[in-house]
């Protein structure tokens, strides 16, 4: 298979969107999102289907092409091209990854940043990264939760979200503390997504950091919702 590079890559993929755009869903999409960004329309199942169409006829770009496509798709101006580093990586792609591609991750989080683009960035993403290498959590999350930007905060919060059983609870307790005093919407809504999917795992150590923690109301409710 001949590999496109990375522009023609890119430029091959909006093309494929394009032809199936749907202004009136990229509408309502875009009024959804605050009108932060413009949209094709597609709806993730027909995204997903042209992703794997696109991934299916042009392979998966390599190295420092890989990360030049996930750069170029952040730089385009339609949300689902971010939504598409997404598709790329899946679940098969960055199992291949180490800790140096954390770099670009955090650097995408910074871009064009909002709650839909971190939610696959940090726990999808950077989260499967992390898992297989935990010496790497100095270097990012805890760096994250420590900085004034709140995406970054978010993300320090949220990595641990898919890994279940074996969330390291005292790093995630200690992540929610350290920013259980912000104000902002993003932070506490996110504090309280991890305390109620951790609460699946272990409700009674979910419920005593919850008593015991000044918390926001909002994380307070949403980290309860499975233990009401």
């Amino acid at each position: 298979m001949a590999m496109l590079p990375p522009d023609a890559y890119v430029q091959t993929l909006q093309n494929l969107y394009r032809q199936h755009a749907n202004p009136p869903n990229a509408e309502l999409m875009a009024r959804y999102m605050k009108n932060q960004f413009a949209f094709f329309g597609l709806k993730k199942p027909e995204r997903t289907a042209l992703s794997e169409q696109m991934i299916a006829q042009y392979g998966v770009p390599e190295g420092a092409d890989l990360r030049a496509v996930c750069q170029l798709c952040f730089e385009a101006e339609q949300r689902e091209m971010q939504y598409f580093v997404h598709d790329l990586l899946g679940k098969k792609i960055i199992k291949q990854l180490d800790a140096r591609f954390l770099e670009l991750l955090e650097s995408l989080m910074l871009q064009k940043s909002w709650w839909d683009s971190i939610d696959f960035l940090a726990p999808k993403l950077a989260g499967n990264i992390l898992m297989r290498h935990p010496e790497a959590i100095a270097r990012y999350p805890l760096r994250w939760i420590e900085s004034d930007n709140i995406w970054l905060q978010r993300a320090a919060i949220l990595f641990q979200l898919d890994y279940k059983n074996r969330t390291d609870a005292p790093l995630l307790f200690a992540l929610i503390a350290r920013r259980a005093d912000s104000k902002e919407f993003f932070v506490q809504k996110a504090a309280g997504w991890a305390l109620r999917s951790y609460s699946r795992f272990q409700p009674e150590a979910v419920r005593q950091f919850i008593a015991e923690t000044p918390l926001s109301k909002l994380t307070v409710r949403e980290g309860l919702k499975r233990l009401s």
